[in-house]
């Protein structure tokens, strides 16, 4: 509680003037969810085409974020967008899916996949199989264009389907 006060009177003084409410209490509760806000996302974080956030997990690894709605490819499309632009590998690199979708291990979100780009070090088998009907299954891989193809919503967001 003494940090929340200590937070909301910094707040007043540099917005320079005084905000009315009653008893501290709801300027307290905006304070601590943008303090929350803040915190939970790390200063590293890469935003994708499609808005997920990438972030770095471990060796050779890294963790994209989901958020409510997203789907399966929209995961293959941040992962694909991080190692072009973020990273600036070839669009032949191989991205491996190390586990489906499950909670953060960076973040504490509830929804992320983690992928490499060396399934050896990270002790993922590679997927040899000839389908599968989960594309977030362990060892799964795509390469960077095809991972970044899966965007095509994102790039074109006007296109006519018909």
């Amino acid at each position: 509680m003494r940090f929340l006060s200590r937070f909301t009177s910094h707040l007043t003084k540099v917005a320079g003037r005084t905000i009315p409410t009653s008893g501290g209490r709801i300027l307290g509760t905006v304070g601590a969810g943008l303090a929350l806000v803040a915190l939970s996302t790390p200063a590293f974080a890469f935003r994708a085409i499609n808005r997920l956030e990438v972030v770095p997990a471990g060796t050779g690894q890294f963790e994209v974020i989901g958020r409510a709605g997203a789907l399966k490819s929209d995961y293959w499309c941040a992962a694909g967008d991080y190692v072009r632009k973020s990273l600036g590998l070839s669009w032949q690199t191989k991205i491996y899916a190390v586990d489906g979708i499950g909670p953060s291990a960076t973040t504490g979100a509830r929804s992320a996949v983690r992928f490499t780009l060396d399934p050896a070090a990270t002790g993922v088998t590679p997927f040899t199989g000839n389908w599968t009907g989960d594309i977030l299954t362990s060892g799964y891989a795509f390469r960077a264009n095809a991972a970044y193809g899966k965007c095509e919503d994102w790039i074109f967001p006007f296109r006519s389907r018909n």
